[in-house]
């Protein structure tokens, strides 16, 4: 949820609280607030929808999204009406009720199960490592422009990785880790990103992504795969996305993909060596 929904959904719950404690002590300006409630109602229930199918793939996702916001939005204006004594007020809850079945019947398998989750054993996954180009220089110049470059860096790649289906693990100065189900989720996603940051910021990524068994404990990951990824990212020049061969051999047959070898290299503090190729964005 973006900043401008989440503010005004504050808004609505705030005025919502305040204008039924004003009907129930029957104080003047009740009307007013529940009135402007139900704009806010409007306004977040719009907002949600924006920003939930920007995040989802496909139809099927979309429309689920757009029949549950729907019902919380009868949901609302419902008990709003019913405090006000305005008509309808009924029909609007039958309503939200039917749709709201609606949804439970026929959209629920749309919505489940999207989020990775991580199981307290050994799993395979798909390991993205991030980091911005020459962050440490950056830094010595202007502090305030860098913190707000990691700050916007941050907010792009969480939002990307949702929408492919990733988990964001955790973030290491301006590095970060996350995992996906599957090579090319973490592939498009990591194209995603460099798209989208090339297009918008003054300041460059590069990736490394790489496919092993990973460990878990409190929330963080352990594992050779992560060292190896963290270390395939560290050779990947300005704007760049590298992986290794596991990588390439689930995408080698995506033909909207460009792929160059860059042939076996001898990564850092890694016991084997390892065939890295790059992608072309």
């Amino acid at each position: 949820m973006r900043q401008r929904t989440f503010i005004i959904g504050i808004i609505f719950v705030v005025l919502v609280a305040v204008g039924s404690l004003f009907k129930i002590l029957d104080l003047p300006g009740a009307f007013a607030m529940l009135a402007l409630s139900a704009l806010f109602t409007l306004a977040f229930s719009v907002f949600y929808l924006i920003d939930k199918i920007s995040i989802e793939r496909n139809r099927e996702a979309r429309i689920s999204v757009v029949v549950l916001s729907l019902a919380l939005l009868l949901v609302i204006l419902s008990s709003v009406s019913t405090l006000l004594h305005w008509p309808l007020s009924g029909a609007l809850g039958y309503m939200s009720v039917i749709i709201f079945s609606v949804y439970l019947v026929f959209f629920t398998r749309y919505t489940e199960g999207r989020k990775l989750k991580l199981q307290k054993d050994r799993q395979l996954a798909s390991i993205l490592f991030t980091d911005i180009v020459g962050f440490t220089s950056m830094m010595g110049q202007n502090e305030d422009k860098t913190l707000l470059a990691l700050d916007r860096n941050r907010t792009i790649q969480k939002r990307l990785i949702r929408k492919y289906r990733g988990k964001w693990i955790k973030e290491m100065g301006d590095g970060s880790i996350s995992i996906f189900f599957t090579a090319s989720e973490a592939v498009l996603c990591a194209i995603a990103i460099q798209k989208e940051i090339q297009a918008k910021e003054d300041f460059s990524v590069r990736m490394g992504i790489h496919v092993s068994e990973i460990l878990f404990t409190d929330k963080d990951i352990f594992g050779d795969g992560v060292n190896v990824a963290s270390r395939i990212s560290s050779i990947a020049g300005a704007n760049e996305i590298c992986f290794s061969n596991v990588v390439f051999q689930n995408i080698r047959n995506r033909e909207d993909l460009k792929i160059e070898d860059q042939g076996v290299q001898n990564l850092k503090n890694v016991a084997y060596d390892v065939r890295v190729f790059r992608l072309v964005v």
